[in-house]
């Protein structure tokens, strides 16, 4: 009981930071958020929260920029999800997730003693209890490992192009169509302690003409400093939608799983 109630209480001391500032431009010609995004006649940002409400966080920041106010309209003050909600809008000329952090960070919305979950509405993640199991697999990291980020990787990926197999006078020997390559995959969901606040303000400067993202600026040092672990979960759990076939994919996924759940 004692385990479950810490348990209990290191969920509440979590937030989470979704970003989710950016346009479907890898979709086709859709004028709207990404998060908005429907797929199967839910929104991709509503599997998102119910993903993570389910497995009991209620503190929510959302990082928002391209049409803001529709993503606004459509969760609202967060009641009808059973979570608290809080609002950073970047302005129009700022672009990159890194900026979209520190922007958060210098505008005072997100919580600097809280740790949190950081993660982006455009994935589904196919094990209900994978938030609850990154949250432990990181604490643990930090209470035996010192460490202050955990990312969650894919032990490998399909790769989208066509490869080929070449002999040394240039003959082709074998094609493989889109293969699957064993390389750790980041799926870009992160558990960060409350110390990476001050790497990010560090890092970014929002007067900049570059536009770093959070992988790019602070993770590499941190890495270096043996700061990041990481915990790695199947492929087959993790379907990322960033363009018009894997959204293609993805609903074929849940079309077929929908059929199975109904037969029984």
């Amino acid at each position: 009981m004692d385990n479950l109630e810490n348990i209990k209480k290191e969920i509440e001391n979590t937030q989470v930071i979704i970003i989710a500032g950016g346009r479907a431009k890898r979709m086709g010609k859709i004028d709207k958020p990404k998060a908005l995004l429907e797929l199967n006649g839910k929104c991709l940002i509503d599997y998102t929260l119910e993903f993570l409400k389910n497995s009991g966080f209620k503190n929510f920041v959302f990082l928002l920029g391209y049409k803001h106010e529709e993503i606004e309209a459509h969760i609202g003050d967060g009641s009808k999800y059973g979570i608290t909600v809080i609002y950073s809008v970047e302005p129009e000329t700022m672009k990159g997730r890194g900026k979209a952090l520190k922007y958060a960070l210098t505008n005072n919305k997100i919580d600097r003693n809280k740790r949190a979950i950081v993660c982006y509405p455009d994935d589904l993640y196919l094990d209900r209890n994978l938030p609850i199991k990154l949250l432990l697999h990181h604490l643990h990291g930090t209470e035996n490992r010192d460490i202050l980020v955990t990312a969650l990787f894919t032990s490998g990926t399909e790769y989208p192009y066509g490869v080929g197999e070449i002999d040394s006078e240039q003959f082709v020997t074998e094609f493989v169509e889109k293969p699957f390559i064993q390389k750790y995959t980041n799926t870009a969901f992160y558990v960060i302690e409350p110390e990476v606040y001050s790497e990010i303000e560090k890092k970014i400067d929002l007067d900049s003409e570059d536009n770093p993202e959070f992988e790019q600026a602070v993770l590499p040092d941190l890495a270096k400093d043996r700061k990041v672990t990481s915990m790695i979960i199947p492929s087959s759990v993790w379907l990322p939608i960033n363009t018009s076939k894997e959204h293609s994919v993805a609903e074929k996924f849940l079309n077929s799983n929908s059929k199975k759940d109904s037969e029984f």
